[in-house]
């Protein structure tokens, strides 16, 4: 009889893998890539870990080590991750018919076998095929639930020296894997939630089971008893796509240097603006209500300004939602404060079609749908290629990209060239 099975599929070092899958010279070298501005590690390869070089350490303290030990160094490039994601998603629908993608670099399916030996087998199949066709290293870890999936895919890493437990089914295989598992690496605890469990003596995941079944854990909360619940084989979290539409969302970037002028403000907040517009159509959504944030700093003190606009009919129409947050920017700045970070965020989303009427008549507004999609199918054919009028002039608000690589799979301008001769 077949049984189905949660299987979380992790890309190794994923940042990395990326800025490797076009440099092979640097498939054994040490890289790491930094975060928005150049300002911490957010992605280190096996090799620079062995250096000692910490995950979110400030990457002043460590560019002497990087220069002595000859470290490759990225700037984050997430044109070119997203899109690397998307192909790897796309490798695994073939292999389940329920796949959830969790991260841009992780992913829940359901596989469905008679036995944990042909799992396996399932497993290194789809590490083989993702490998070969994108060129992404992945670790694939196998449970009854999503959170012993995690915890199996936990095992599989090098930084685990025990045994693995590639599939979590089977509660001897369990029982023994909880006991090894720290409980700051439980998904749902974390680093954040251990120091208070572990001052309860709780020290692993066998001890979080053992110490919720007893009398002295009836009083935790909600969350960490759905997360115990999995631990011991109970499913409680669901898999697959959500369709549930988020009731907002935002575009927002700390600037690369501190700007003062009101066109240099207004380039960004129409950029993320039109980003926000765009992620709308993505999603086939529209919004009622646009809010612009600043970060000021001046005379001595940093402060957040905010404000909104409530517009008259829900839309994701890239004109009015950049004229709307220059509206509010122009009620929002001064002159005498120097600005290092804004962004966009538009509420109040509904699905298209689900909005209310526009008028009591129910005439239709024009949206300039047709423009939008023109747009939307230049952006997908050729990159970013219409820009809005105030976004264009200086950008010294750009965030800091020294390291940069090319965008080699969304620009035909960054596009790897291979010269024969003959």
């Amino acid at each position: 009889m077949k049984k189905s099975v949660i299987a979380l599929v992790d890309c190794d070092n994923f940042f990395v893998s990326c800025e490797r899958l076009f440099r092979p010279d640097l498939r054994t070298h040490p890289v790491l890539v930094l975060s928005s501005n150049d300002g911490c590690v957010i992605s280190r390869s096996q090799e620079v870990k062995q250096l000692g070089i910490s995950m979110g350490v400030p990457f002043f303290m460590v560019r002497d080590v990087c220069k002595r030990e000859d470290v490759a160094v990225f700037s984050s490039n997430f044109e070119l991750y997203r899109d690397v994601s998307k192909r790897v998603m796309s490798v695994l629908r073939r292999f389940s018919d329920t796949v959830e993608t969790y991260s841009i670099d992780e992913a829940f399916l359901v596989l469905e076998c008679r036995d944990g030996g042909i799992l396996c087998s399932q497993a290194k199949k789809i590490r083989q095929v993702v490998l070969k066709e994108v060129g992404v290293p992945v670790t694939i870890g196998i449970g009854s639930t999503k959170t012993l999936a995690k915890v199996s895919a936990h095992t599989m890493k090098p930084s685990y020296q025990k045994r693995h437990f590639p599939v979590l089914i089977e509660q001897g295989a369990v029982q023994d894997v909880l006991r090894d598992t720290a409980v700051a690496d439980v998904w749902g605890v974390g680093r954040r939630g251990a120091p208070q469990l572990e001052r309860l003596g709780i020290a692993t995941a066998h001890d979080l089971v053992e110490y919720v079944k007893s009398d002295a854990g009836r009083s935790v909360h909600v969350g960490l008893g759905r997360t115990v619940q999995e631990l011991s084989g109970k499913q409680y979290f669901s898999i697959g796509e959500s369709n549930e539409v988020r009731k907002s969302l935002m575009n927002s970037q700390s600037f690369g240097t501190a700007v003062q002028e009101k066109h240099e403000v207004c380039s960004a907040v129409a950029r993320h603006a039109r980003a926000a517009a765009e992620m709308l159509r993505a999603e086939d959504c529209v919004a009622k209500r646009v809010s612009v944030f600043v970060r000021a700093k001046g005379y001595g003190q940093t402060k957040n300004l905010s404000h909104f606009e409530i517009l008259s009919v829900h839309t994701s129409n890239t004109l009015t939602i950049v004229e709307v947050a220059e509206r509010i920017l122009e009620y929002l700045y001064r002159s005498d404060v120097a600005y290092v970070k804004a962004g966009v965020a538009v509420h109040d989303i509904v699905r298209v079609g689900a909005q209310p009427k526009a008028t009591l008549f129910a005439e239709e507004v024009d949206e300039n749908s047709k423009l939008m999609d023109t747009l939307d199918m230049l952006q997908g054919e050729y990159g970013l290629t219409v820009q809005t009028a105030a976004e264009l002039g200086k950008n010294t608000w750009r965030s800091k990209r020294a390291h940069m690589s090319p965008r080699y799979t969304t620009r035909w301008s960054d596009i790897t060239q291979v010269k024969l001769s003959i």
